[in-house]
Protein backbone atom coordinates (compact mmCIF):
# COMPACT_ATOMS: atom_id res chain seq x y z
CA UNK A 1 0.00 0.00 0.00
CA UNK A 2 2.99 2.09 0.50
CA UNK A 3 4.01 1.94 -2.87
CA UNK A 4 0.76 3.89 -3.90
CA UNK A 5 0.96 7.99 -4.53
CA UNK A 6 0.36 9.75 -1.41
CA UNK A 7 -2.88 11.28 -2.31
CA UNK A 8 -4.29 7.86 -2.90
CA UNK A 9 -3.12 6.16 0.71
CA UNK A 10 -6.31 7.35 2.55
CA UNK A 11 -8.43 6.47 -0.05
CA UNK A 12 -7.80 2.98 -0.70
CA UNK A 13 -11.30 0.80 -1.11
CA UNK A 14 -9.98 -2.62 -2.03
CA UNK A 15 -6.81 -4.49 -2.24
CA UNK A 16 -6.73 -7.68 -3.60
CA UNK A 17 -3.84 -10.51 -4.80
CA UNK A 18 -3.88 -14.23 -5.93
CA UNK A 19 -1.59 -16.81 -6.01
CA UNK A 20 -0.54 -15.97 -2.51
CA UNK A 21 1.89 -18.33 -1.09
CA UNK A 22 1.98 -16.91 1.36
CA UNK A 23 2.89 -13.12 -0.42
CA UNK A 24 1.84 -12.74 -3.93
CA UNK A 25 3.71 -10.92 -6.49
CA UNK A 26 0.87 -9.32 -7.93
CA UNK A 27 -1.56 -6.87 -5.67
CA UNK A 28 -4.47 -4.84 -7.12
CA UNK A 29 -5.72 -1.65 -5.32
CA UNK A 30 -8.68 0.36 -5.77
CA UNK A 31 -8.22 3.78 -4.36
CA UNK A 32 -9.98 7.31 -4.59
CA UNK A 33 -7.77 10.37 -4.12
CA UNK A 34 -9.25 12.14 -1.48
CA UNK A 35 -8.33 15.46 -1.87
CA UNK A 36 -10.53 16.03 -5.26
CA UNK A 37 -14.19 14.26 -6.59
CA UNK A 38 -12.14 12.18 -8.43
CA UNK A 39 -13.37 8.77 -9.96
CA UNK A 40 -11.51 5.46 -8.05
CA UNK A 41 -8.20 4.24 -9.69
CA UNK A 42 -7.15 0.68 -10.57
CA UNK A 43 -3.43 -0.02 -9.47
CA UNK A 44 -1.59 -2.94 -10.08
CA UNK A 45 1.58 -3.11 -7.95
CA UNK A 46 4.32 -5.70 -8.36
CA UNK A 47 7.56 -6.45 -6.26
CA UNK A 48 6.00 -3.44 -4.61
CA UNK A 49 6.19 -0.88 -7.36
CA UNK A 50 3.22 0.40 -9.10
CA UNK A 51 3.21 -1.24 -12.62
CA UNK A 52 -0.13 0.52 -13.73
CA UNK A 53 -2.73 2.75 -13.05
CA UNK A 54 -6.13 3.80 -14.99
CA UNK A 55 -9.44 4.76 -14.08
CA UNK A 56 -11.62 2.33 -12.68
CA UNK A 57 -14.27 1.04 -15.39
CA UNK A 58 -16.04 -1.13 -13.14
CA UNK A 59 -19.40 -0.50 -12.44
CA UNK A 60 -19.82 -2.33 -9.24
CA UNK A 61 -17.29 -0.20 -7.70
CA UNK A 62 -18.67 2.68 -9.11
CA UNK A 63 -21.98 2.12 -7.86
CA UNK A 64 -21.11 0.55 -4.36
CA UNK A 65 -19.22 3.39 -3.39
CA UNK A 66 -17.28 0.83 -0.44
CA UNK A 67 -15.64 3.21 2.59
CA UNK A 68 -11.67 3.69 2.04
CA UNK A 69 -10.53 1.21 4.24
CA UNK A 70 -9.13 2.29 7.78
CA UNK A 71 -5.51 1.17 7.34
CA UNK A 72 -4.92 2.22 10.97
CA UNK A 73 -7.40 -0.28 12.10
CA UNK A 74 -5.60 -2.67 10.33
CA UNK A 75 -4.12 -5.31 12.25
CA UNK A 76 -3.91 -8.05 10.31
CA UNK A 77 -1.73 -8.54 7.54
CA UNK A 78 -1.72 -11.18 4.26
CA UNK A 79 0.98 -12.75 6.23
CA UNK A 80 -1.47 -13.28 9.40
CA UNK A 81 -4.21 -14.02 6.95
CA UNK A 82 -2.23 -16.52 5.49
CA UNK A 83 -1.74 -18.33 8.69
CA UNK A 84 -5.28 -18.00 9.85
CA UNK A 85 -5.68 -19.86 6.04
CA UNK A 86 -3.52 -22.20 7.11
CA UNK A 87 -5.06 -23.59 10.14
CA UNK A 88 -8.86 -23.43 8.43
CA UNK A 89 -7.40 -25.71 5.78
CA UNK A 90 -5.68 -27.88 8.51
CA UNK A 91 -9.47 -27.42 10.10
CA UNK A 92 -10.70 -28.77 6.70
CA UNK A 93 -8.67 -31.61 6.12
CA UNK A 94 -6.43 -30.00 3.88
CA UNK A 95 -3.09 -28.71 3.38
CA UNK A 96 -3.14 -25.02 1.69
CA UNK A 97 -1.09 -24.20 -1.26
CA UNK A 98 -2.28 -20.85 -2.21
CA UNK A 99 -4.81 -18.52 -1.77
CA UNK A 100 -6.35 -15.24 -3.78
CA UNK A 101 -6.78 -12.16 -0.45
CA UNK A 102 -9.47 -9.81 -0.55
CA UNK A 103 -9.67 -6.65 1.96
CA UNK A 104 -11.94 -4.20 2.16
CA UNK A 105 -14.58 -1.93 4.66
CA UNK A 106 -18.40 -2.29 4.15
CA UNK A 107 -19.11 1.05 5.53
CA UNK A 108 -17.56 3.75 7.15
CA UNK A 109 -17.15 2.13 11.09
CA UNK A 110 -17.18 -1.14 10.00
CA UNK A 111 -14.35 -3.07 10.69
CA UNK A 112 -12.00 -3.77 7.69
CA UNK A 113 -12.41 -7.32 6.53
CA UNK A 114 -10.26 -10.07 5.25
CA UNK A 115 -11.51 -12.29 2.80
CA UNK A 116 -9.49 -15.53 1.77
CA UNK A 117 -10.07 -18.23 -0.70
CA UNK A 118 -7.87 -21.53 -0.29
CA UNK A 119 -6.72 -23.71 -2.49
CA UNK A 120 -4.60 -26.69 -2.15
CA UNK A 121 -1.16 -27.60 -3.67
CA UNK A 122 -2.58 -28.89 -6.67
CA UNK A 123 -5.10 -26.24 -7.22
CA UNK A 124 -8.43 -27.95 -5.74
CA UNK A 125 -10.65 -25.06 -4.15
CA UNK A 126 -11.12 -25.90 -0.10
CA UNK A 127 -13.25 -22.64 1.09
CA UNK A 128 -13.34 -19.30 1.91
CA UNK A 129 -12.94 -17.96 5.05
CA UNK A 130 -13.66 -14.23 6.59
CA UNK A 131 -12.05 -12.51 9.67
CA UNK A 132 -12.04 -8.92 10.82
CA UNK A 133 -8.74 -7.63 9.67
CA UNK A 134 -8.19 -5.76 13.70
CA UNK A 135 -8.18 -9.13 15.48
CA UNK A 136 -7.98 -11.75 13.24
CA UNK A 137 -11.54 -12.93 14.55
CA UNK A 138 -13.44 -15.48 12.19
CA UNK A 139 -17.15 -13.97 10.95
CA UNK A 140 -17.72 -16.37 8.37
CA UNK A 141 -16.42 -19.71 6.57
CA UNK A 142 -17.60 -22.00 3.97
Amino acid sequence: MQALPQRFQNGILRLSADNGRPNPETWYLVARDRSEDAAPRNFTVVDGQVASQRVALNLRTLLNAPSPISLDRVQVDSRDAWDIAQRFSANQGSRLGSVSYLLQQEGRNAAPIWTVWCYEPNGRYIGVVSFLATTGAITSSR
